[in-house]
């Protein structure tokens, strides 16, 4: 009997640890230095960039898969622009914020699976068939642009903040993954795009182009 107690206190004990590191650090959310320089989009995620990509709508086919994802992700942004993916891990703030100030179009959530988000399948570095949330955005010039929340492996819950026609700051929170995944930009061609794959990204301060 005694020994079953002592158990039963272990684990209660191993819980209450586990779940108070979660909350004081897989949900942290430390104060950034933000620019409030609405001439530059910052990141909008804690992480790795993982690729770099210019697309055209023009060279978009919906004969391969991750084309034809591509083409539906970016025919609300432009014609032609750069993604930009951001490969999170369980050590990163989790948080995303606005890379610029200016207001939600729309929000867009797919459902999909939790496959590893940090095995790379193909050029774009993005798990297209999983669970993710995009957000239209268009900044105060009236650039419009996409941030895509994309669950992984231990991602399996993705959290939005904002609703359609909110106004945002550049370096606001806008939403949530749980653990850790990927977020992708996609940015319009008209802006200069300063992110390079391997680049440390600090959400809310690092500078990933300017308009």
């Amino acid at each position: 009997m005694k020994i079953v107690k002592r158990s039963l206190i272990a684990i209660l004990a191993i819980s209450i640890l586990m779940f108070t590191y979660y909350q004081l650090w897989f949900l942290r959310q430390p104060a950034r230095n933000i620019p409030n320089n609405d001439s530059v989009y910052v990141a909008p995620a804690n992480g790795v960039v993982v690729s770099v990509n210019k697309w055209n709508t023009a060279s978009l086919t919906i004969l391969k898969r991750e084309f034809g994802i591509i083409n539906v992700w970016t025919k609300d942004v432009d014609t032609a622009g750069t993604i930009v993916s951001i490969q999170m891990d369980p050590t990163n703030v989790h948080f995303q914020r606005a890379p610029v100030s200016g207001k939600v179009i729309s929000e867009t959530y797919t459902k999909g699976s939790f496959n590893n988000a940090v095995v790379m399948s193909n050029r774009f570095g993005i798990r297209f068939e999983n669970e993710h949330n995009e957000f239209l955005m268009e900044t105060t010039t009236g650039k419009k642009y996409k941030v895509i929340q994309i669950a992984g492996f231990l991602a399996r819950r993705i959290v939005d903040y904002t609703h359609p026609n909110q106004e945002v700051k550049q370096g606001e929170v806008i939403g949530l993954i749980k653990l850790g995944s990927q977020v992708t930009v996609i940015l319009p061609h008209d802006v200069t795009v300063l992110a390079k794959k391997g680049d440390v990204t600090i959400d809310g301060e690092t500078v990933i182009a300017t308009q």
